[in-house]
């Protein structure tokens, strides 16, 4: 299910580059549900040792978005829009709840008015998809070398792409439906990436590695759907992974 809010202001809206927590801190800030507000965020949905939060969201899309070089922030000409998405309806509810009680949200220094709201519930019933990513797509793994964490972020174009976003929604499909769906066969093609889609941002001071771009998604439409719902690959509730279907 997908909450896509669209927000106006009176002019130009600045914002830090580097602006991912500031969104999920309003997400979490505005979910009208205290208890929920405080699972979600303090442990969220429990599965082997792994914690899931079960939400993802966009980057902000403006009417135009360009870098100040002066002020080294991102200026964004509203109307301005973001998608969230949840396969947890109550979580969208709660969300939008709160959004519309308090009609306005702040960014970091930027109070942005709610205009408007909208839900989606995009069905699929195929066993072949193509998205859209809203946020880059991010698919590591963490090695230990000499005592010391090493993160390695996957291309699009290695192997094991596809097979740690096939695993990453077994976990979340096992948290949401409380049983398996298996993810043999599941690919994840690029089919309109190139360079420029590798984003190299920051969440917090953690460097975060990700891929923008269309996908051709294959497999169990269940699963298929889950991605819609939950987000592809890791990090989604920190803003990664959000995608939508293109038709």
């Amino acid at each position: 299910m997908q909450l896509t809010i669209y927000f106006n202001a009176p002019g130009a809206v600045a914002v830090p580059v580097q602006y991912g927590h500031l969104l999920q801190g309003m997400i979490y800030h505005q979910m009208d549900d205290p208890a929920l507000r405080s699972y979600l965020h303090e442990q969220g949905f429990v599965l082997e040792k792994r914690h899931f939060k079960l939400f993802t969201f966009s980057r902000l899309m403006g009417k135009k978005t360009v870098y100040d070089r002066k002020t080294r922030r991102l200026i964004l000409d509203p109307p301005i829009r973001l998608t969230i998405c949840s396969p947890i309806p109550f979580i969208l509810q709660e969300l939008g709840t709160g959004i519309l009680r308090k009609g306005k949200v702040r960014i970091g220094s930027a109070f942005l008015e709610v205009k408007e709201m909208a839900t989606a519930a995009p069905k699929v019933s195929k066993n072949t998809i193509r998205v859209r990513m809203l946020s880059p797509l991010v698919v590591y793994s963490t090695y230990s070398r000499g005592g010391r964490k090493y993160t390695y972020y996957y291309s699009p174009y290695e192997e094991r792409f596809s097979e740690l976003i096939a695993g990453n929604l077994e976990k979340k499909y096992l948290l949401v439906h409380g049983r398996t769906c298996i993810s043999d066969g599941l690919t994840v093609r690029p089919v309109k990436v190139d360079e420029r889609d590798m984003k190299v941002t920051y969440y917090k001071e953690t460097v975060v590695k990700g891929w923008l771009g269309e996908y051709e998604l294959s497999g169990e439409p269940e699963l298929l759907q889950l991605a819609l719902d939950a987000g592809l690959g890791a990090k989604n509730s920190q803003g990664y992974g959000c995608c939508s279907l293109v038709q």
